[in-house]
């Protein structure tokens, strides 16, 4: 079977190549993805078996298809929403919608995961089980995402197991990486308003200075992570947005910030959300002004299960060697919400290398940039179904 599979997703690669191209020329972004759903469901008519359910959570798509022996039900996710980034690629597919591109590579994972279901139909009497594929809108619009959306609407239900991947540039082209536990972070946003006093900037005796509170704040939030949580368990607190003030000789009377949390354990979230409150409210006592945080829980960290990232590593050395297994030093700090799916199914979540070793110039995802690596899309088809096709001997 594995040299079947892997002659099958090398002779669909022009298919895939064709398929990723015409995602990328029309990207949408959250919540708009009404072509990309259509693209979609077009495809997955034209491979036939699959029985496909649409407008699931806004645009996403379900799609099952029964194999022919006895097994699992499997579910294998993609994203399909773009980002508000005006492309700078210069390719001759590139985004045909203004400020809109797929930057994050969500192109790619479609058309993996269509490949996918190009090679589990061609061998449908020897899946065992059955395999749900979901096509899920609004991955970027932290801190809400879409996946939980999908979940209520039914997209885990009798399933029993979830695998998902995402393609990755700072890992070689060909290599896959997943790891026991987290890896990535759960993401949290919050803004802030602080309310003072202005007056003349001759005469700050006469006015509550919001942005000195302001400007304190964001210099004693990087306390808590340095004095108030385990130097061993890590938390990023970055503020990104400060606005205060209209004239140069006028004392702020108000202040926003903005930033976001970044953690993977819930002890260590739940101190910094705790001590962003208290800080704020010291602060603003000590400077006579009055301060308003809005906290919003975002994506969980996304802690990928034990027996299912070690069946994950099996797959991968079967079909591509063990010198194309890997497993990461360190995760990542960036969020994903197919967290989400894991917090209520085992299942694992890997990353596709994408860097070709004679490129010079690699670019990061959500840059304007950002150039996929299309010699990847056969492997990442092939890994998925893969992880179907194999799916008898997990446990």
């Amino acid at each position: 079977m594995k040299e079947r599979l892997l002659e099958e997703a090398k002779h669909i690669e022009p298919e895939l190549i064709r398929i990723r191209r015409a995602f990328h020329e029309e990207p949408e972004i959250s919540r708009h993805e009404v072509k990309t759903a259509e693209k979609i469901r077009k495809e997955l008519e034209a491979i036939g078996g699959f029985k496909i359910r649409t407008g699931v959570a806004g645009n996403g798509i379900l799609a099952d298809l029964d194999g022919g022996k006895p097994g699992k039900k499997i579910a294998l996710r993609a994203d399909m929403d773009a980002l508000s980034i005006q492309e700078e690629t210069g390719l001759p597919f590139a985004s045909k919608n203004d400020g809109v591109m797929h930057a994050c590579g969500h192109d790619n994972h479609m058309t993996c995961l269509l490949g996918a279901a190009m090679i589990l139909k061609k061998y449908q009497s020897e899946l065992p089980g059955s395999v749900r594929l979901i096509f899920q809108p609004a991955e970027e619009l932290s801190p809400t995402g879409g996946s939980r959306a999908m979940i209520s609407e039914g997209a885990l239900e009798d399933v029993d197991a979830v695998f998902g991947l995402h393609v990755f540039p700072d890992c070689t082209a060909g290599k896959i990486a997943v790891k026991v536990g987290p890896q990535m972070a759960a993401s949290d946003h919050f803004s802030i308003q602080i309310t003072g006093a202005s007056s003349h900037g001759a005469m700050p005796h006469q006015g509550k200075d919001a942005l000195l509170a302001g400007a304190q704040f964001v210099t004693a939030v990087q306390n808590i992570v340095s004095r108030n949580t385990d130097p061993l368990e890590p938390c990023v607190v970055t503020i990104g947005i400060m606005k205060a003030g209209t004239r140069y000789n006028i004392v702020p009377g108000e202040c926003y910030l903005e930033g976001t949390v970044r953690t993977y354990s819930p002890e260590v979230r739940a101190t910094a959300k705790r001590r962003l409150r208290e800080v704020l409210d010291g602060i603003c006592l000590a400077m006579g002004c009055r301060g308003e945080l809005n906290y919003e829980d975002g994506y969980c960290a996304l802690r990928n299960d034990p027996v299912k990232t070690e069946y994950m590593h099996g797959v991968i050395r079967d079909l591509f060697g063990a010198e194309n297994d890997l497993t990461p030093e360190k995760p990542a700090m960036t969020a994903e919400d197919f967290a989400f799916y894991l917090e209520e199914k085992p299942g694992a979540f890997a990353w596709l290398g994408t860097q070709a070793e004679d490129d010079p110039e690699v670019w990061p995802l959500h840059s304007s940039r950002y150039k996929a690596n299309e010699a990847v899309l056969w492997r990442g088809a092939a890994f998925l179904a893969g992880l179907v096709m194999e799916s008898g001997s997990m446990k």
